[in-house]
C-alpha cells in the first residue's frame, strides 16, 4: 500500500477535524472568559474593540507565515496528514517540517523525493510525536508554576519583572533570527529586510503621527521580508 493512501484515509481527516474543534472550543471559551473579565474590571467597549484589532492585526504576519510552511507540509506529506499534525495544535508548523525532514534523512531518504516510502513515513510520524512528548509534559506539569516562578526570579519588583519579560523576549527572538542569518542566502535576505521594513514601519507611524500603524508593522515586515528574501532567492 501507498504512503499517501494511508496518509489520506478518511479516519486520518475526521481526527484532525475532531482535534480542530476542542481548538476552537478552548479558544472561544478563553475569549469568552477574557472578554467577561475585562468588562467587570470597567474596560470600556471601545477599548476592548482596540484590544481586539491590535491581536488581530498582529497576528496576521505569523499567521501567513504558518500558511507558507504548511504549504510545503501538505506538498511533502499530503494534505491529510498534514491537517491531522495541525489540526492537534502541536505547536510551529516550521517545527513540524524541520522534524520531518530530519526524520526522513535518519531512515536514508529524502524528504518528500522520490525515494520516500512507506519505511521513510512511518519514521516521520514516530519522530514527530515523540518530539512533542517533551513540551506536553512540561506544559501539562509545570505551566501552572511558571507564573511564580517569575515572581520570585523578579523579587516582586514589577519593573525588575518588565525588564526580565522584555529581556526573555529579545532572546528568543534573536535566537530565531541569528538562527536564521548564519544559513545566508534568501533566508539571512529575509530576517535583514523584516528587520529594516519593521523599524522603518515604526519610525513612519511617529513620523505621519499615525501611531495605529505600529500595529501593522509586525504583519508586513515579516510579509515583506518574506517575498524580498524569495525574489532574492530565485
Amino acid at each position: 500500500m501507498d504512503w499517501k493512501q494511508i496518509a489520506n484515509e478518511p479516519w486520518i481527516w475526521i481526527i484532525g477535524g475532531i482535534l480542530s474543534v476542542i481548538a476552537l472550543y478552548q479558544c472561544t471559551y478563553f475569549m469568552v472568559r477574557a472578554l467577561k473579565i475585562m468588562k467587570r474590571y470597567g474596560l470600556q467597549t471601545k477599548d476592548i474593540t482596540s484590544i481586539i484589532r491590535g491581536a488581530v492585526i498582529t497576528s496576521f504576519g505569523p499567521v501567513m507565515s504558518e500558511i507558507f510552511i504548511m504549504i510545503a507540509l501538505v506538498v511533502a506529506l499530503s494534505a491529510g496528514f498534514a491537517w491531522q499534525r495541525e489540526g492537534a495544535a502541536v505547536g510551529s508548523v516550521f517545527t513540524e517540517l524541520v522534524q520531518a525532514s530530519n526524520a526522513a534523512v535518519g531512515a536514508g531518504q529524502e524528504f518528500g523525493g522520490k525515494n520516500f516510502d512507506m519505511k521513510g513515513f512511518a519514521n516521520v510520524i514516530f519522530v514527530m510525536n515523540v518530539s512533542c512528548i517533551g513540551w506536553l509534559i512540561v506544559a501539562g506539569f509545570f505551566t501552572k508554576y511558571l507564573g511564580t516562578a517569575r515572581n520570585k526570579i523578579a523579587g516582586g519588583d514589577t519593573h525588575w519583572l518588565s525588564i526580565l519579560t522584555i529581556c526573555a523576549t529579545l532572546g528568543v527572538f534573536g535566537f530565531w533570527a541569528s538562527s536564521s542569518l548564519v544559513r545566508g542566502g534568501g533566508i539571512m535576505v529575509a530576517v535583514i529586510a523584516g528587520g529594516v521594513l519593521s523599524m522603518f514601519l515604526f519610525l513612519l507611524a511617529d513620523w505621519i503621527k499615525k501611531p495605529q500603524l505600529k500595529e501593522w508593522a509586525l504583519g508586513l515586515a515579516m510579509f515583506g521580508g518574506m517575498i524580498i528574501g524569495k525574489l532574492y532567492a530565485g
